[in-house]
Order: structure tokens, then C-alpha cells, then sequence
């Protein structure tokens, strides 16, 4: 199998995981790194990125031409709208879904006029509405580049924090300090945490990758891609998404932001055997029309 993936070193860390488990099913593979258009462009937010998908699309081409048996992918970046000749095949077990904050202050702590380094929109307004509460004014500065880049700028003084993924922090073993950020109203972005495995629908590699499918985290990556597809949301929304299957129940808790000031954090209790339906009506049925661009039957 050629194994496609960007060549970052938390990408590369993220394809050993999956290799190890291809070793398992003692099956032969090779690597082969690319540079996704989300790597060449690093000058701007994610939110003002040319279209969606950008760390993503070209290993989909790979795929498509026949150049790559599978790419591993973070979950939470893959778009919504994807080619459907392709398919996710396997996801990995789940990891930290949480964001955490590389800081010299704590977030209780935090003092008026702190810059804090984010790109996403959701965890700007999250840090925002929270720090607000407690009557204090921080700067939130757009970072890019790999978690060693943003931890480096941080560490060199030019931003007083920075709001990372925890599970890029632990897939790297960095030994740095940080607060993790599961409080109201912290909700992360769907599928953060879960490492994806794409191929090409009814391949031979898709049908093979089936064995290392974790049944768990399958579910929660399902019901929070459900939740953003009835928003129409994407890199460019302030939503939050996470789900948590415990036993036959699925706890969800869902953040969107209104505006500078407000927002909502809303939470529900799936069953198992119906977690797609549920959380489809449970999103209708909330009152938000005027942030769902795409809200349909």
C-alpha cells in the first residue's frame, strides 16, 4: 500500500499510529509525503482560506489518479463536501478531543491586554466570551504553521499564549506546560482528536482498513459531521461540535456564536441505535436560523 499524508511531523506521527496497525494485519506499505495548499499558504486564517478542504484536497487527488492506496488525514479537517468516489474508511481510537492553552498566564489569570494566538474563529470567540465574563480584554492575533512554529513564537515573546489541540500536543510529547480548556464554553471542532483514514469507495485498501475501525469513535465522528452538515458549517463558522458515546447513549453538546457578545452552548442525550436522526432534529429544533445558512428538512 502507498500510505499518502502531508509531511508535517505531527502528520507523519499520525501515519505511524495507523501504520502500526497495518503491521498488525502484516500488510507492506510505503510513505509519501505531499505539501497540501494549507501547508503552502500561511499567511492568512483558515477562515480566509480560497476554499475548504485545504490540507486535504491533494491527497484526494492522489487518490483519485491512482497515485496513493489511502491518506491519513485529522478528522476535523476534512470537508464536508468530498468527492464520492472516496470514503473514510477507518477511523483510529480517539484521542484528547479538547483545546489547550500554552500560556504563561492561566486562564484564570489571564490579564487585561494578553495576545493570544488563534487562526480558528471558534476558538477566538470561545476564548473571548469566556475571559469577557470575568471583565477582562485580551488581543486575539491570527498564528499559522505546524504546532512547533506556533509554540516557538509563543516562547519568543510574540504572543502571551497560544490555543492548540491537546491531542497534537500529546502525539508530540512536548515537554511544555499547558491548561487544557473543557469548560463552558470550550466546545471543540468536530472530529478533533480522531485520526481518519481515506481510500477510494470499494477498494480493496477500504475493505482491508474496515478491521482497524474503532466503533466508538465511528460514532461520534458521525454525529458530529451530522450536527455541522444540518449547520452548513466549516472553517469559517464560530461552531463547536462534540459528541461522547457512553454505553447506548451519546452525550452531545453543541456551541454556536452569534456575535462579538453571544453565544449558545446547548446539550442533548442520543440514543445510540437512532444518534444520526436525533441530532439532526435536536439541531432543527433549535432556534438559530439566522446562522444556518443551510438549515433544511
Amino acid at each position: 500500500m502507498i500510505i499518502g499524508t502531508r509531511g508535517s511531523k505531527l502528520a507523519i506521527l499520525q501515519t505511524e499510529k495507523v501504520c502500526e496497525r497495518l503491521r498488525k494485519l502484516r500488510l507492506e506499505y510505503e510513505i509519501k509525503t505531499v505539501q497540501s495548499l494549507g501547508d503552502v499558504i500561511t499567511d492568512r486564517g483558515l477562515y480566509e482560506m480560497p476554499s475548504e478542504g485545504v490540507f486535504v484536497k491533494k491527497l484526494d487527488t492522489l487518490l483519485l489518479t491512482g497515485k496513493i492506496d489511502l491518506a491519513v488525514h485529522s478528522m476535523k479537517d476534512i470537508p464536508l463536501e468530498r468527492d464520492e468516489r472516496l470514503e473514510t474508511s477507518a477511523v483510529l481510537p480517539r484521542d484528547s478531543p479538547y483545546d489547550a492553552l500554552v500560556s504563561k498566564y492561566s486562564l484564570a489569570n489571564m490579564p487585561n491586554g494578553a495576545v493570544i494566538g488563534t487562526s480558528s474563529v471558534r476558538r477566538k470567540y470561545q476564548f473571548l466570551h469566556y475571559v469577557e465574563k470575568e471583565g477582562v480584554k485580551v488581543k486575539i492575533k491570527d498564528i499559522r504553521g505546524n504546532v512547533d512554529t506556533r509554540i516557538n513564537k509563543f516562547q519568543s515573546g510574540e504572543y502571551d499564549g497560544v490555543i492548540l489541540a491537546e491531542a497534537g500536543l500529546e502525539r508530540l510529547n512536548l515537554d511544555i506546560e499547558y491548561e487544557r480548556l473543557d469548560c463552558d464554553p470550550f466546545v471543540p471542532s468536530p472530529g478533533q482528536g480522531i485520526i481518519a483514514i481515506v481510500t477510494r469507495k470499494g477498494s480493496e485498501e477500504s475493505e482491508i482498513l474496515k478491521e482497524i475501525d474503532d466503533a466508538k469513535t465511528r460514532v461520534e465522528a458521525e454525529a458530529e459531521k451530522e450536527v455541522l452538515k444540518v449547520m452548513g458549517g466549516g472553517c469559517s463558522l464560530p461552531v463547536g461540535v462534540h459528541a461522547r458515546c457512553k454505553g447506548e447513549e451519546v452525550e452531545l453538546a453543541v456551541y454556536v456564536c452569534f456575535s462579538d457578545e453571544k453565544y449558545t452552548l446547548e446539550k442533548a442525550v442520543l440514543s445510540k441505535d437512532r444518534y444520526l436522526e436525533e441530532a439532526r432534529e435536536f439541531i432543527l429544533n433549535l432556534e438559530i436560523d439566522h446562522i444556518l445558512p443551510q438549515k433544511q428538512l
